[in-house]
């Protein structure tokens, strides 16, 4: 092993807390592979006891829907293992000539005892929250202005796997962004608990509760140490909410109707039974609780006017879609 690749290795978690012989007696079972453009280093569900750092080159991490994540060997983030779960949750495949230092994961357990390299895992999970946050649709409606105040108003809080981040019933409170880790989100009814989702770094919940202004609909607990980034109910109305929820008049969403181009819609998210006693003309019934299912039934390119009794659910029924892209108002 060469110098270059010793300064290298020697700035990676956990070998940059080792002493010289732990470190010297670890890579004498270690091998640095080097992976042509385009050849497939591990792959989505497979089981293997390796750990796999990148010395030179950059890879895509898949996940299971195929969206890739470049890595680089100078990213920050590469200083740690990738993927480091067993089985794998992604497929690395390299996208130019790739040195990977690997290792029996074995091998840096007896190396390093009661080191835990599954904190490793966690933090290479880590992501730039902010970038993440700015490449929703949200963004498009939100001054340049507000948008530095905005992330300043942030505050990053720290979770231990099995901590409760939000409780189903209880008053809404905070925005999240995850920025480490994964959590669960399940909702309780007639004592029975189900799955409704598992999220990860990148994305954000809490927004229902503090649009709606009703309880909070769902448990959210960690599934791994984590760490949050939270924005206050005050700060994430006056600074995200106010500026993405527009309203128009009947009159004006006439206008557009009659116009055409392009096509307007009146989307009652209202239950059914609400809606057959008082129905809006024209209207497509989808409710609140069902339109997140419904979002690929939705014409691309089209506006949507979201309408309820005049409360809150057109406003987080506006809010749901303008953050998926579309195009939405609330009828006043």
């Amino acid at each position: 092993m060469d110098s270059k690749d010793l300064t290298t290795i020697k700035a990676l978690t956990p070998f940059k807390e080792c002493g010289e012989s732990d470190l010297a007696s670890i890579l004498e079972q270690a091998s640095i592979e080097t992976f042509q453009s385009g050849k497939m280093i591990f792959k989505r569900d497979e089981e293997d006891d390796l750990v796999y750092w990148i010395l030179s080159g950059s890879i895509d991490l898949l996940d299971e829907k195929f969206e890739a994540k470049g890595r680089k060997a100078d990213d920050e983030a590469a200083q740690f293992p990738i993927d480091n779960n067993n089985p794998h949750r992604l497929t690395a495949i390299s996208t130019e000539n790739t040195r990977m230092l690997i290792i029996k994961r074995s091998d840096i357990g007896l190396s390093l005892p009661g080191h835990d390299i599954s904190n490793a895992t966690e933090m290479e999970e880590e992501v730039d929250w902010m970038s993440t946050l700015l490449s929703s649709p949200l963004f498009e409606f939100i001054p340049p202005a507000n948008i530095q105040t905005l992330f300043g108003k942030f505050e990053e809080i720290e979770y231990d796997a099995g901590d409760i981040v939000i409780s189903q019933g209880a008053s809404g409170d905070y925005f999240y962004v995850i920025q480490s880790g994964r959590v669960k989100v399940e909702r309780t009814s007639g004592g029975k608990t189900s799955l409704l989702v598992k999220l990860k770094a990148g994305d954000n919940f809490g927004q229902d509760a503090l649009i709606s202004e009703e309880p909070r609909n769902a448990t959210v607990t960690m599934m791994t140490k984590g760490k949050m980034m939270r924005l206050s109910e005050p700060d994430f109305e006056s600074l995200l909410m106010h500026p993405v929820i527009e309203s128009v008049s009947m009159d004006e969403v006439k206008e557009m109707i009659q116009a055409g181009d392009p096509k307007t819609y009146i989307l009652d998210v209202r239950n059914p039974k609400e809606f057959e006693q008082n129905k809006i003309a024209n209207a497509i019934n989808v409710p609140l609780l069902l339109l997140r299912k419904n979002l690929k039934k939705l014409k691309e390119g089209a506006v949507y006017i979201t309408a309820c009794d005049g409360g809150k659910r057109s406003e987080l029924a506006a809010y749901t879609l303008n953050e998926k892209g579309f195009t939405a108002y609330v009828l006043k």
